[in-house]
Parts: C-alpha cells; sequence; structure tokens
C-alpha cells in the first residue's frame, strides 16, 4: 500500500511518527495522523483544516505526552522493603561507571529501531486501510494527503472528532473542503 503514497503523503506519516517519538509514544494514533496532515505543506488536506482552524499546534496541544516507562520510575522505599540498597548499588555503580551512569544508560529491552519507530495501533492501521478505500473510491491512482484526512475522519475516532468538534466545525464539512480540494488538484 505504501507504495500508492505521493511524497507529500510519506510527509504526513514522518511528521506523524516524529511527533510520537518526541512525545515519548511507542505507538502511533490517529491524532499522529491529523497532526501530520495539518503540519505537512498540501493543500488537499492541509486548507480544509486550516479554514476550520485546525492546525499542528492546535492538534499538538491535544495530545497526551507518554509517560515514563516503568523501568525509567524508582522507587527507593519499595527496593528497600525488597532488601536491595538503592542508594548503595547506584554509589557503586557511579563509582565504577562515572557519574550519571545509569541516566545515561539506554533501554536494551528494546531494539533500537523499535525505540524510533512507533508501531500502528489498530485504529491508524484502520485510518490507513479507509485511506485506500477513500483513494479507491475516487479513482486516485495515488495517496494523497487530502485522502488521509477523508480516512481519518470517517474513522469515527472519538480524538478526531473531538478536535473537528472542538474547533467549531463538523467531519461533513472537513470531508467537503477535502473533497473540493483532491478535485482542484487533480
Amino acid at each position: 500500500m505504501f507504495e500508492r503514497f505521493s511524497e507529500e503523503s510519506r510527509a504526513v506519516l514522518v511528521e506523524a511518527q516524529d511527533l510520537a517519538v518526541e512525545l515519548g509514544s511507542h505507538y502511533l494514533t490517529p491524532m499522529h495522523l491529523l497532526y501530520g496532515c495539518a503540519q505537512v505543506r498540501d493543500e488537499t488536506a492541509g486548507r480544509p483544516l486550516r479554514d476550520a482552524g485546525i492546525t499542528g499546534a492546535s492538534i499538538r496541544r491535544q495530545l497526551p505526552r507518554a509517560t515514563e516507562r516503568a523501568g525509567g520510575q524508582v522507587d527507593p522505599d519499595a527496593l528497600r522493603a525488597l532488601g536491595v540498597d538503592y542508594d548503595g548499588m547506584r554509589a557503586a555503580v557511579e563509582k565504577t561507571f562515572g557519574p550519571g551512569a545509569l541516566e545515561s544508560a539506554p533501554d536494551r529491552r528494546v531494539p533500537a529501531a523499535r525505540r524510533r519507530k512507533p508501531r500502528f495501533t489498530p485504529e491508524a492501521k484502520r485510518a490507513l486501510e479507509l485511506t485506500l478505500r477513500v483513494t479507491v473510491e475516487l479513482h486516485d491512482g495515488r495517496i494523497r494527503p487530502g485522502h488521509i484526512l477523508l480516512g481519518l475522519l470517517r474513522l469515527d475516532d472519538d480524538y478526531v472528532t473531538g478536535v473537528v468538534a472542538g474547533a467549531g466545525a463538523t467531519v461533513g464539512a472537513l470531508s467537503a473542503g477535502a473533497l473540493i480540494q483532491l478535485s482542484s488538484a487533480a
């Protein structure tokens, strides 16, 4: 399917992935895809979103920052209750490897490639499936950002519809705007 993506649509995915990584998320959600649609310089998705008052910044404000991984949170009291001297262990590690050695150690439980590239949630995968359906229905050979936006709007995701409603727009009006932009771009 990704071979049908235009350069601009690939940029949507890159923007979405970059934001997910920046926010510490291991997953790419429909909201990340919506952010990508708003951020990429393409009129088929960007103009309808801008006209509705939806920007990358407004979407970003509504995205939660991922909480720290459980491995990054240490509770010295809980370790002490198990008989582990956290402060002593920390001092020994820093004596051997230098100050701050525990903070700078990479998480080796997850391969580096998987840390950098978040996985699509089932909802995001469904949005991309709907994107392909929209593209086929419109008899387009390439998937453009406007198709991704239409796929997201068809998904009926609570976060996406919440952003649209929060901007005072409707899914129908946004869909119509994307369709107009797609037809004029053809």
